[in-house]
């Protein structure tokens, strides 16, 4: 069983959708706030995943509890969450959008790395890259940012309702990336969802290569209910390399 309470046969299944493809299908399901705004991957080539989310909410910082901020505050809610956060999470950040100091840098991020995460994501800054990057940890972000976060920033809760990148994130949603961007989908929507949008996908591979072919858009794409009719037959067929077979 994955993080979060998501099974590992439905990340899996999610992971295989597209992040525009998640958007149609929570778009019909009645969401339209689920693509996170403003982040970057530090790595194109190494920004895919998916997996539950665990998050981190942060505040501007209030001076007199500066010394809670740092790793060995018996206090610290970020040595306790590191160490707590499952394999297969996704960590999210919620920075407020504050993106001119550093969340995490190497020593986190190899810890978080060796606990067995999957990704992390903030609308806030990061520190290190070169380092993170070295790990393969898929990370996004707003930028780069050298100073520590607890010179502007305090971590005030864990585990919690979290906003980043303007999309509302809950413990367990389920989080994907890809080199187009984040999405967040709601984990009791998260089986339906990639249903949906793993047939969306085989549906516009099959258009997709009608196109290529030579074939006009009208009636093909949206697909009329004869077109639909001739995808299902390929489908069912294994979806051979010849659409008339």
């Amino acid at each position: 069983m994955a993080a979060g309470g998501a099974g590992d046969e439905l990340i899996g299944r999610i992971a295989g959708v597209t992040t525009p493809t998640l958007t149609t299908q929570l778009w019909q399901r009645g969401l339209r706030n689920a693509s996170m705004r403003g982040l970057r991957p530090l790595d194109r080539q190494n920004c895919s995943f998916a997996g539950p989310a665990y998050t981190l909410r942060y505040l501007p910082l209030r001076e007199d509890l500066t010394e809670q901020q740092l790793l060995d505050h018996p206090d610290s809610l970020m040595a306790k969450a590191v160490e707590e956060i499952p394999a297969g999470a996704v960590l999210v950040l919620d920075a407020g959008g504050r993106d001119d100091v550093g969340l995490l840098g190497g020593n986190l991020a190899m810890r978080l790395k060796v606990r067995g995460i999957v990704a992390a994501v903030t609308d806030g800054g990061m520190r290190d890259l070169a380092e993170i990057a070295g790990l393969g940890l898929p990370m996004f972000m707003a930028g780069a940012a050298p100073p520590p976060s607890m010179t502007q920033l305090m971590l005030a809760d864990r585990q919690c309702p979290v906003a980043c990148g303007g999309v509302p994130v809950l413990p367990g949603d389920i989080v994907v990336g890809d080199d187009e961007g984040v999405v967040v989908v709601p984990q009791a929507m998260a089986a339906d969802v990639a249903e949906g949008g793993l047939e969306q996908d085989r549906l516009e591979d099959y258009v997709h290569r009608r196109l290529a072919r030579g074939e006009p858009l009208p009636g093909l794409y949206p697909p009329s209910e004869r077109v639909l009719e001739d995808y299902r037959r390929w489908r069912d067929a294994g979806a051979p390399d010849d659409l008339d077979a």
